[in-house]
């Protein structure tokens, strides 16, 4: 096979006769190919050109559960769809996971439109080519005019929808990301079926674990009112005691206390919104305007 980029022992279930049941085998990627071996003989071979997605955590449930982390692979033979589940140790299916979607999606081209949003306002910017690439927490496009680059833990809404490109209508992810305190929006498009697909899993994944961390966030009332505080004065020329009529060492003290949640940072001498702080700050809004 082709050079490769990651060899280990795991379990694995496939809807094919290969391993019907959990059954110990080798897992190997190359550059252009997953194969999963029982035995010499007895190997699931996976074109990646073949893989429509990747499903990290997911079991289906035509198979029982694994013990250890699982990953889900679906992919396409012979025109039909086939689904392969993958279950080890977690530092090793996480980093196997994050090496075949990197192995997938870097180097294909995009289509991009950036921004398209800025701070909620509209910009009038033109779809743009670009060829993609993940890194560690990162998409990168890289396009004519320069790089854009995408924070995944910086991801404060994602969805799919459509947009015309050229005069046809084509199916595109939106991320709103935060950047330098600000929100912006970038939509993406993929010149093919599969980067779009794995490439949307990959975003969804991200945003997932980002919203996963937030259910688990305690705040209080005054950090709440606070926090939205924050948001509603943006670029004004004011100052939080003016607004809130907090006593300054209490204000001081609820300030701080965002900070350590990682919802505000500092930005030209006064606190604006992290990405987590305004998940936070959307979700009340939306709870409030229901």
């Amino acid at each position: 096979m082709s050079s490769v980029l990651a060899d280990f022992t795991a379990k694995i279930t496939t809807e094919t006769p290969t391993a019907p049941d959990p059954t110990n085998a080798r897992i190997l990627l190359g550059s252009d190919q997953l194969v999963l071996a029982v035995s010499e003989n007895e190997k699931e071979v996976v074109p990646l050109s073949s893989i429509m997605d990747i499903n990290p955590g997911s079991v289906p449930q035509i198979f029982e559960s694994p013990s250890g982390k699982p990953v889900t692979t679906a992919y396409t033979r012979e025109q039909d769809r086939q689904v392969a589940l993958i279950a080890g140790d977690e530092n090793t299916i996480t980093k196997f996971t994050s090496v075949l979607f990197k192995t997938i999606l870097n180097g294909t081209k995009t289509t991009i439109k950036h921004p398209a949003k800025l701070g909620g306002r509209t910009v009038d910017s033109d779809f743009r080519g670009g060829i993609l690439g993940i890194e560690a927490g990162t998409v990168r496009i890289d396009t004519e005019d320069g790089p854009v680059t995408i924070d995944t833990k910086k991801v404060i809404d994602f969805n799919r929808g459509t947009r015309p490109i050229d005069g046809v209508d084509r199916p595109v992810l939106i991320a709103d990301h935060m950047r330098n305190g600000e929100a912006v929006s970038t939509i993406i498009t993929a010149n093919s079926g599969q980067t779009f697909a794995i490439l949307g899993r990959f975003l969804r994944t991200q945003y997932s674990k980002h919203m996963s961390d937030l259910q688990q966030l305690s705040l209080s009332e005054d950090e709440t009112e606070l926090l939205t505080t924050v948001y509603s004065t943006g670029e004004q020329d004011t100052t939080l005691a003016k607004v809130t009529g907090i006593d300054p060492q209490k204000l001081k003290s609820l300030l701080h206390a965002l900070h350590e949640k990682e919802l505000i940072e500092s930005s030209k001498e006064k606190p604006v919104l992290t990405s987590k702080g305004q998940v936070v700050v959307n979700q009340y809004l939306e709870r409030v305007n229901n």
